[in-house]
């Protein structure tokens, strides 16, 4: 065996162990860590997500949102320290050198009084001058956070999880909008759940802003509010006489302790024919009751577990989201 066969051997014997000691730690890394079995038969995170894509994408960005709000004190520890070394201080001395010389002036501390003095209550200025003196102080604090945050350059690199888009589903439920409309907003919720009714002001704002270019439907998906079922069948049984949405909004402005009486006096309200709805509502038609069971359904098996929950083209928003979470997806859909 010449020189380069010997040292090709050697290389390759090399290889060969490096290949032995890395491919259990590969194996392990890929291996996954949680499943579950059935008759010997093993199912894992990867099996899941082939099922419920939209469930994983969405326990995947609650980690990244959580792992986000650790780095961001662990930066902050890490700067703070940086700080206190390049001063010669302890990182407590830090801090309080930053007060130490600070003391509010009676013009500052009568501001902040005046300025909660609804909360207060019948508290002198005298009497609360300790607690105010030591808020004027944290705020300062606050101010030097700002300030080294900004002399240390922080950048966060969190992995980006992908949008996951749904097939969600219509039916005959009340709309909206015109059909061809390119982008379909899909609205699950209750009535009576308090964070449903505060996003009407915003799903409003939303139908005003984009007219025609958006298609808004209603699906009931109530869960365990008293008369939560009688005022979802009492909604569906305006749809007939074609004071579906005239209802709607006065039931959500008005569904926290409605009982039959208040909703016939709603009812009455935006004109409809008593005699048609209360025979509807004593003795709902099956159709209507097929249809909010089949709407329960549908958004279990979307992954809907709280309401509100809202489809644009099938991406989910969670909750009584801001406008700017909706315009964000809404404009990216309509720049398609």
């Amino acid at each position: 065996m010449d020189k380069n066969q010997k040292i090709l051997a050697g290389l390759a014997a090399t290889f060969i162990i490096y290949i032995a000691v890395s491919i259990l730690p590969l194996i392990n890394y890929f291996k996954p860590k949680s499943y579950f079995t059935v008759n010997g038969s093993k199912f894992s995170e990867t099996d899941l997500e082939k099922d419920k894509p939209a469930l994983i994408a969405k326990l995947k960005k609650e980690y990244v949102e959580k792992l986000k709000n650790s780095f961001e004190e662990f930066a902050f520890s890490k700067i703070m320290e940086m700080e206190a070394k390049e001063k010669k201080v302890s990182e407590d001395d830090l801090i309080k050198n930053v007060t130490k010389d600070y003391n509010p002036t009676d013009a500052e501390i009568t501001a902040i009084f005046e300025q909660f003095k609804s909360q207060i209550g019948k508290k002198t200025l005298e009497e609360v001058k300790p607690d105010i003196i030591g808020y004027l102080k944290k705020l300062k604090e606050q101010e030097f956070y700002g300030e080294i945050s900004k002399k240390y350059k922080i950048e966060y690199f969190m992995e980006s999880i992908p949008t996951v888009r749904q097939k969600v589903e219509v039916k005959n439920n009340p709309s909206l909008g015109p059909e061809n409309a390119k982008v379909t907003i899909v609205e699950f919720s209750d009535f009576q759940c308090p964070w449903c009714q505060k996003s009407q002001g915003t799903t409003k704002q939303l139908r005003e802003l984009y007219k025609d270019k958006i298609r808004w439907v209603f699906r009931d998906y109530y869960i365990v509010h008293p008369q939560a079922k009688f005022i979802h069948v009492a909604a569906n049984c305006a749809i007939p006489q074609n004071k579906y949405w005239e209802l709607f909004t006065l039931l959500f402005e008005n569904a926290n302790g409605l009982d039959n009486a208040g909703i016939n006096i709603l009812a009455k309200k935006v004109g409809l024919d008593m005699l048609k709805f209360e025979a509807c509502t004593s003795n709902p038609p099956q159709s209507i009751e097929q249809d909010i069971n089949a709407d329960i359904a549908d958004g279990k098996a979307l992954g809907v577990n709280g309401t509100p929950a809202f489809f644009i083209n099938g991406i989910v928003v969670e909750g009584a989201a801001p406008l700017a979470n909706f315009q964000k997806i809404i404009d990216e859909e309509l720049s398609k």
